[in-house]
């Protein structure tokens, strides 16, 4: 064998180890994190959806790049003794299907109401987290008829100055992303995991189980990773369509900032949407940063019960 053959073949060993690990970790995060709860099955989509209790129906909806574990973990055991507790994952996230025009927060509420509409459960609260609050935003305007009232955890609502990160712009670029999506971020994604935590958590530290309690790792396979950069690249011209109508939502909301959230400022999103809103409250809680469900749940859950209160003649049990 000539040294050319010898580097041939090492580069085709290479190449199927890097393909084999790429291919393998999807197989491993999907074992890992499996689908644990039910798909409800709509025109266009399978939407996974998590779900406990009796009673008025809460739909938890998670922000970019989580899934339906993320609100599950903390607000479902306090929830559930009281309400029909169902958490969906976003279309492309998590175990659900993604179709055509999904990063658009129109076709996202479309599925949140057929979660809602399928569940045979009425008018239901919805409990939102970052970018989920604005497919709950979005979902209260286009359907006021499934919405007896809105808790919006640090949400995301109104177009924001600068742009996103490289790898965003770069894994939403048809074919070209899913390669990046496919053959790098199963590498170097899960190594930016851990000060992705410290970021959206600080200034509080990360909790020790909060990576395999929420499934981080999902996130880093192909479909998911560009679903989830399709619809970041999308936000700005997505909240500049809906802003303006914010003004029409008349259920209840209660909006629950954090003063250090550096990731989805209260000033140009919690603060403006109290403003407009007419039936809103801003709580803001102090030295807490991007993740206020997963540091005071017990808030999220008093929010929920102050919704309920307010007009339980209207919620579904």
């Amino acid at each position: 064998m000539t040294l050319a053959d010898g580097v041939a073949f090492g580069t085709v060993g290479l190449l199927l180890a890097w393909a084999g690990y790429c291919f393998g970790f999807w197989i491993w995060a999907n074992a890992r994190w499996p689908a644990s709860g039910r798909h409800v099955r709509l025109p266009d989509a399978r939407i996974h959806v998590m779900e406990a209790g009796a009673g008025p129906m809460v739909l938890a909806i998670h922000g970019a790049s989580a899934n339906a574990r993320e609100l599950w973990g903390p607000l479902q055991p306090l929830l559930q003794d009281t309400f029909r507790f169902v958490e969906m994952d976003r279309p492309g996230y998590g175990h659900s299907s993604r179709p055509a025009r999904a990063h658009q927060l129109a076709t996202q509420a479309r599925l949140a109401a057929g979660v809602i509409e399928a569940a045979g459960a009425g008018p239901a609260i919805v409990v939102a987290h970052s970018l989920g609050g604005a497919t709950a935003l979005r979902l209260a305007l286009d359907r006021p008829d499934l919405v007896a009232g809105l808790v919006l955890v640090a949400p995301a609502s109104h177009p924001y100055p600068g742009g996103n990160a490289w790898h965003a712009y770069l894994a939403s670029v048809p074919v070209l992303g899913w390669l990046f999506a496919a053959g790098v971020v199963p590498i170097v994604g899960p190594m930016q995991a851990g000060p992705g935590a410290v970021n959206v958590f600080a200034p509080a530290p990360v909790p020790a189980n909060y990576s395999a309690e929420a499934g981080v790792m999902l996130l880093f396979r192909p479909g998911m990773f560009c679903a989830n950069a399709r619809d970041i690249t999308a936000t700005k011209a997505e909240f500049a369509a809906q802003a303006p109508r914010y003004a029409e939502i008349q259920a209840p909301t209660v909006i629950i900032s954090a003063d250090k959230d550096r990731v989805v400022p209260p000033q140009i999103h919690a603060q403006a949407l109290v403003q407009v809103m007419r039936a809103g409250e801003l709580v803001t809680l102090a030295g807490v940063g991007h993740m206020p469900h997963r540091l005071r749940p017990d808030v999220v859950a008093a929010a929920v019960r102050r919704i309920a209160a307010m007009a339980p003649e209207t919620i579904a049990p």
